[in-house]
Formats: C-alpha cells, structure tokens, sequence
C-alpha cells in the first residue's frame, strides 16, 4: 500500500476556490514549506495542510445511441432520462419492438427465443 502524503494547499487572496497544490512525502519538508511560506507573508487562514494516500479508480464507459431521421446530422444524443436509465440497467424498455427479420427462419429463430426468455408467451 502506499505511503501516506502530506498536501499543502495555499488558497489564492479574496478566492478560496482556488490555489496552489504541493504534495510531499517528508513531514520534515511540509513544516519548512508552511514556515517559509508564512515568513513570505501568506495568512495562516490560506494554507490548509492534509493527509491522505493516493486511490485507485477504475473509469468504464457505455455506448449512448440517438436515432436521428434521414438527413439529420449532429444533433448530439440525450445525456438524461428514462431512455438513458433503462438502457443503464441492461433491460429493453417495456414497449420496445423486437428487430424485424428479413426471412421466415429468422423471423421464426427470432420468436423461439423470445419464448425461451419469456418475452411472448407460448402457444
């Protein structure tokens, strides 16, 4: 596991928003760089001095798809909403039509395992 840092933050005058970052392995290096930075005239009230250790994370992102009509470019897809919601939690919507199928067989392929997932109902 890593080993704990020191921060020191320095908030910018009148935006406490704002401000300068220094991180540090050495306890010894924080206390000298918060001295030096008072002896320059920074206000205690503007250096704030924390702990912590670094975290992993792990970033995963899905697809997001937008029907558009013939002709329509660039609109950009809906970033909120049901549509979105369902589609987060892996189900179809409920009055989602299945794929049209080109042939019989596929139609037919196509009904048998929406019978087997419980999607139509059996004869």
């Amino acid at each position: 596991m890593a080993s704990e840092k020191i921060i020191v933050l320095v908030s910018d005058k009148g935006d406490s928003k704002h401000g300068e970052i220094s991180v540090l392995n050495d306890p010894q290096k924080a206390e000298r760089l918060v001295e030096t930075l008072l002896e320059a005239g920074f206000e205690a009230e503007r250096i704030k001095v924390f702990t912590g250790r670094p975290s992993q994370f792990q970033v995963s992102q899905r697809p997001i798809v937008a029907l558009v009509a013939d002709g329509e470019e660039g609109e950009s897809p809906p970033t909120t909403g049901a549509g979105s919601q369902e589609a987060a939690a892996g189900e179809p919507p409920a009055d989602a039509e299945a794929p049209e199928s080109d042939t019989k067989e596929d139609k037919a392929d196509t009904e048998e395992k929406e019978k087997e997932e419980g999607r139509l109902p059996s004869p």
